[in-house]
Order: structure tokens, then C-alpha cells, then sequence
């Protein structure tokens, strides 16, 4: 990786600017909350798709943000996040196996329910700030997705971010890449009246 590509998709505190990250954009990508229940706010039907849940060996960005000092295989769990049947983000979340069995047990039988459902009722769970990138099309988030999603390949950049969970001795690192149904898809409060598809785990 080139050292003008790394800066392009380094992660920071702020949102970098970008003429393709519109207001609304912007909106979904900084708000706080359960991004879950923004989604279902403002989409008449909204479910989770599990891509895989396995160990895999994280990304080199990935392990020191969880402080570890080598790249031992994770669980690594990647879903879409789907509104009226358009994927609107792409979820990467990586914990180390030890901390899946003490800290997060729900991991192994939470199938295609969303992670933030049992997230945000937990009071034992705090999460770090935000970090934000441009993810360019060679970053390896933009390969795991494109996997999946072929007609992503050619979008110049999508805007992510990611921040760590911490529960007990446990960190789980979340990251959520925003693809183009949210330019538009307007950014609400959660609403009580619409409720994630429960399909079976």
C-alpha cells in the first residue's frame, strides 16, 4: 500500500471532506445512536443479511486498534444492512475469540438479527468515539464488499466509520460502510412503529 493511498483512507476523529459526502450523507455517517434504529426509522422494511461469521485474520489496522500485539485470527462477522430490499451499509465487526466466549456470548447465535439490538440495551456496554475514513476502492473493506456488491466497484469513495465496544475486559471493533442508498434516504429518529424483519437465526 502507497503512503499517498494510506493517507487518503486513514482513519480520524473527524469526517474528512468530500464533495460526493453530501449534507444528508454526512447526516447518517456522524449521527449518533443505534444506526439500527435510524435504518428502521426510515425504511418501510428493513432486515440484516449475514454475509460470514468466522475467524479470519483482521486487517493490520484492525488488530492495533484493539490493542493486540499480532494478527491471531478473530471472529469476523460482516452483514448488510438492507432497507426496501437496497443495501444501504456494509458492517465489519471484529473480536477476539476469547473475548467472543467471555464478553460476548450472543455473537455465536445472533444470525441475521442486528448486532446494535443487543448493543444499545446493554448497560455494561460503552463505545468509544467515532473514527471516519474515505474508503477508495482498493482499501480491503472495499474488496470484502465488492465481493458481495460487484456494482460498488466502481463508486470513487464511500465514507465509513468504525469505533470500539467495550464490555467487561472485551473489545469489539464495529465498522459500518455507508453505500450510496443513503445519499437520499432521508435521516430520521428511531420510530416505535416499524420493526426490524425478524427472519429465523
Amino acid at each position: 500500500m502507497s503512503a499517498q493511498f494510506a493517507r487518503r483512507c486513514a482513519w480520524a476523529c473527524h469526517l474528512p471532506f468530500d464533495a460526493a459526502i453530501t449534507p444528508n450523507l454526512r447526516h447518517w455517517v456522524t449521527g449518533e445512536g443505534s444506526l439500527t434504529a435510524r435504518l428502521v426509522a426510515a425504511s418501510e422494511r428493513f432486515r440484516v443479511a449475514r454475509l460470514l461469521q468466522e475467524p479470519m485474520r483482521p486487517f493490520a489496522d484492525e488488530w492495533q486498534a484493539l490493542g493486540q500485539p499480532d494478527r491471531q485470527p478473530a471472529l469476523t462477522r460482516e452483514v448488510l444492512l438492507i432497507c426496501d430490499e437496497v443495501p444501504a451499509v456494509f458492517a465489519h465487526t471484529v473480536v477476539w475469540k476469547r473475548h467472543a466466549r467471555r464478553d460476548w456470548p450472543f455473537l455465536r447465535g445472533l444470525g441475521e438479527r442486528p448486532l446494535g439490538g443487543r448493543l444499545f440495551v446493554d448497560p455494561c456496554v460503552r463505545r468509544d468515539p467515532f473514527q471516519f475514513a474515505r474508503l477508495l476502492p482498493h482499501h480491503p473493506l472495499r474488496q470484502a464488499l465488492q465481493r458481495v456488491l460487484p456494482a460498488m466497484a466502481p463508486v470513487p469513495m464511500l465514507p465509513a466509520r468504525r469505533s470500539v465496544f467495550r464490555r467487561g475486559g472485551g473489545m469489539m471493533l464495529v465498522t459500518e460502510v455507508f453505500l450510496p442508498d443513503l445519499l437520499e434516504r432521508p435521516s430520521r429518529g428511531p420510530r416505535q412503529d416499524v420493526q426490524p424483519d425478524r427472519r429465523p437465526a
